[in-house]
């Protein structure tokens, strides 16, 4: 490769996520380009082992349609998943939207037998850990979900979320108290960075615990339209403080690429069938095994080892133990 004109760090793992032929570029290929100037291309020595996690139950114009909720089809789409390489699932059991009064929010009212049963179907066949998602919800219908089935991980707000509930600081707080007192590690997402500021709000009144776990949503909804790039990345991991286990979700397109950059930078990725994962240009990804063994490929390219779930517990310190704190 001419040193006259190098790659950007950013086509170059655009180059790697997409593949040349098909496959992954090469650590040798990788090095090489390094050579013509382009720095941090592929994962450093002393990052962790790259976490993935596996969203097999959101809305995605690539996920089957079931038809009634079907919870072993479900849990065998997870499980797929989970074998080849996903340490993390993020399940959702079937739920209905319903409104408290007449003009107010929508809130997600779980249907507590399916996802008892979703969660047993998974956990009968892996140690995987499993995190809830339907995070627009209210504290109180949260808090009996993740007290009376005992995930290892839940999912929380610290804003708005895009279905139209708002989360005002006092909710935050109470999401953040809960899950503590349940021994449920709290995974927040965060889709801008005001949601990263009252992030660490929680983090310096006490009310989360390192290490810290957050999800970075970019280009993921039409609500948002925070644009999935390099520099809308780095300073929003920018912002987190030390100790916090980092995960990047996006959605559509730019999917492996912004994988590719949070794999270099020592962030973790969240993938499947939800994302609209295309394995290379317009080729759509068809199972949620195909979606983990692009990232798990692409992760190998760069130089980055694949955590196991024990390696996976222990990163985020589980399991956790029920603690109390005042808000």
């Amino acid at each position: 490769m001419s040193t006259e004109h190098p790659l950007s760090r950013r086509d170059l793992l655009k180059t790697a996520a997409l593949g040349i032929g098909g496959a992954a570029l090469s650590g040798t290929a990788a090095e090489a380009a390094a050579q013509g100037g382009v720095t941090r291309l592929v994962a450093q020595p002393a990052h962790e082992k790259l976490v993935i996690t596996l969203s097999p139950s959101g809305a995605g114009s690539l996920l089957p349609q079931r038809g009634p909720r079907d919870v072993r089809a479900h849990a065998a789409e997870a499980l797929e998943g989970i074998n080849a390489g996903a340490a993390i699932v993020h399940l959702r059991g079937a739920s209905k939207n319903v409104a408290q009064k007449p003009h107010q929010n929508l809130i997600n009212l779980p249907d507590m037998e399916d996802w008892r049963q979703l969660t047993e179907a998974v956990r009968s066949k892996s140690s995987v850990i499993i995190n809830y998602g339907a995070s627009a919800m209210t504290p109180d219908v949260r808090k009996q979900l993740i007290t009376t089935l005992k995930p290892d991980a839940g999912s929380f707000l610290v804003g708005h979320h895009y279905g139209g509930l708002t989360l005002l600081p006092d909710i935050q707080k109470q999401f953040a108290v809960d899950h503590l007192a349940a021994g449920v590690l709290p995974e927040v997402e965060v889709f801008h960075t005001g949601d990263v500021a009252n992030f660490n709000d929680l983090v310096a009144q006490g009310l989360l615990k390192p290490p810290y776990c957050v999800t970075v949503f970019l280009d993921y909804s039409r609500y948002y339209k925070v644009p999935a790039t390099v520099q809308q990345l780095e300073a929003m991991v920018a912002l987190l403080p030390p100790n916090t286990h980092w995960t990047i979700c996006v959605r559509g397109p730019k999917h492996l690429e912004m994988a590719a950059i949070a794999i270099t930078m020592g962030g973790h990725v969240r993938t499947g069938l939800e994302n609209d994962v295309e394995l290379s240009p317009g080729r759509p990804a068809k199972t949620q095994g195909e979606c983990v063994e692009r990232i798990v490929q692409l992760a190998r390219s760069l130089g980055r080892e694949i955590a196991t779930i024990a390696e996976a517990r222990q990163q985020l310190a589980l399991p956790r133990k029920p603690e109390i704190v005042k808000s």
